[in-house]
């Protein structure tokens, strides 16, 4: 192990190629995290999930009773929801209600809170006084705003690679997080062979293979520097993966994203081989 790879803010006991590969990566972009501004989000802590988040047909009942209900019922995912290049939505539906809110405009939403009352006064003591309790536990009071643009979403644990795109303007929560944005191809590269190996590199492996996707290490993936038409090729790409996921020429469309990946960090075979577990 050379004494130059042993740097002050943490050793890496790798073999020297994997040293020198993610040394290579790293130079060849900026941090995901200077390339998104910091503009990591984590999703809505309800505090009670079975008082606030409700299926379709509880969502229709509150809107038949005051249609002003649906200023404040939005379509909610969970990490659990969040595939590679898909979002399998249950259905479900948040009642986003940050504090301070004036609930006499939503009398029917206020009326379903009121069976859970009992339970909702029962949350965090420590946090009592800070919010009503008919309000969300956390709600994002920052950024709030950042749910209804387009993102990316990803869950907060995963065995491999699962980055998808939401148009929906869903709320998420607490188990998985989001990165607004409109480049599309930040997906397929997310998603791609050299980041994976890259992250499982720089992260703490858990139990069973799992990663956490937090944004201590999300905030070093070096993001490639790249030219238009470099970018437009893996966009075109993702979106046709994200229109059919499913399809079977996906596999297909998955290695030429990695190629196109590998080509714009320019490795060479034998460090492909290295990143494909081939070496």
């Amino acid at each position: 192990m050379p004494v130059a790879s042993l740097k002050e803010d943490g050793w890496n006991l790798e073999q020297p190629e994997v040293l020198a590969l993610m040394e290579k990566l790293r130079s060849k972009g900026v941090p995901l995290g200077e390339y998104v501004q910091g503009r990591f989000y984590r999703g809505i802590l309800t505090g009670l999930n079975e008082a606030f988040v409700i299926d379709a047909a509880t969502r229709e009942k509150l809107i038949a009773e005051d249609p002003g209900s649906a200023e404040v019922i939005k379509p909610w995912l969970r990490g659990r929801d969040i595939r590679k290049w898909k979002i399998e939505w249950d259905g479900l539906y948040v009642l986003y209600i940050p504090w301070h809110l004036d609930m006499n405009k939503y009398p029917s939403v206020l009326d379903h809170l009121k069976q859970y009352r009992e339970k909702l006064e029962n949350r965090n003591e420590s946090e009592r006084d800070r919010y009503e309790w008919y309000a969300l536990q956390r709600y994002a009071a920052d950024y709030y705003f950042e749910f209804s643009k387009t993102k990316i979403v990803y869950p907060d644990i995963a065995q491999n690679s699962k980055f998808a795109w939401d148009e929906t303007k869903a709320f998420l929560g607490n188990t998985a997080y989001i990165i607004p944005t409109d480049e599309i191809w930040l997906v397929g590269l997310l998603n791609s062979k050299v980041i994976w190996w890259y992250y499982r590199n720089i992260s703490s492996i858990i139990r069973g293979g799992f990663v956490r996707f937090i944004a201590q290490y999300m905030d070093t993936i070096p993001i490639a520097f790249a030219s238009d038409s470099q970018k437009t090729s893996i966009d075109e790409h993702t979106r046709i993966i994200i229109a059919e996921p499913d399809h079977p020429n996906v596999t297909q469309l998955e290695d030429e994203i990695n190629n196109l990946a590998y080509d714009l960090y320019g490795l060479t075979e034998a460090e492909i081989a290295i990143v494909e577990g081939r070496k």
